[in-house]
Formats: C-alpha cells, sequence, structure tokens
C-alpha cells in the first residue's frame, strides 16, 4: 500500500515557487524553485528516472487517494515527500528486472502549485536556500 512521509520538513519555506527543472548526464537532476523572497536549489545527482505532470491532472487519479488527501488538506506545508510502495516506483522495478530493488531506490515528489515530479534515485537529494 502507497505510503507517502514529509521529508526535509521545515527546511524549505512555503511560498508560492516557480520550477525550472534541469537534467543532464553531466550534473544529473537538479530542480530550482524561485519566489520573490526565495530560490532552493534541490539537487538529486543522476537519476534513474524522472516523470513531470501538471498537478491538475495526477493529484485525483495517479496517486493513492487517502495518501495524497492528507497532505493537500493542509495544502501541501511540504514541498518534497518520499513514497514508499508507489506505482511510480514498482514500475521502474518492475522494467528494470529487479535492479531497482538491488540499488534500493527512493521515490521522491516534489510539488509545486503547478507541477508533480517524480523522482526516482539511490541518494537522498541535497538542498541549498538563499534569499533573494
Amino acid at each position: 500500500m502507497e505510503n507517502w512521509h514529509e521529508v526535509f520538513i521545515g527546511k524549505i519555506p512555503k511560498e508560492l515557487y516557480q520550477m525550472q527543472l534541469i537534467n543532464g548526464e553531466k550534473q544529473g537532476l537538479t530542480i530550482e524553485l524561485s519566489s520573490n523572497h526565495t530560490c532552493v536549489v534541490i539537487k538529486f545527482g543522476i537519476v534513474q528516472a524522472v516523470r513531470m505532470l501538471d498537478e491538475g491532472i495526477v493529484q485525483n487519479n495517479l496517486y493513492c487517494d487517502n495518501e495524497i488527501k492528507k497532505y493537500k488538506d493542509n495544502n501541501f506545508q511540504n514541498v518534497i515527500y518520499e513514497v514508499q510502495e508507489g506505482e511510480f516506483g514498482k514500475q521502474i522495478n518492475q522494467i528494470s528486472d529487479g535492479y531497482g530493488e538491488y540499488l534500493n531506490l527512493r521515490h521522491y515528489v516534489v510539488i509545486t502549485s503547478n507541477y508533480n515530479v517524480d523522482i526516482i534515485t539511490e541518494w537522498e537529494p541535497t538542498i541549498e536556500i538563499s534569499q533573494t
């Protein structure tokens, strides 16, 4: 059963962010969040999979209703969540023929007002915050 956990609680200020996603072979995945007051850079490094969808089309049908409701009702006070037993993680593990279990992959979801980004990775991201 899908289970969501808030991670890095209180580290990323609650603001209305614009997102820029940068991904490449050299630097890996970086998500930049910017608001009028804050710039947040989340560096995942090389990831196994990434999926980016408009939040309006995914939150009612893609994730476990109970888990999404738990955080949506509180207006997603956090930006990043770790998902256990999520469908995207299961899909990646299935198509990798079990390699994902061997790597002990983690499934994160970054949620902004416009996008949901699912990330499958071996590593915990680093987060840099600066005031603008």
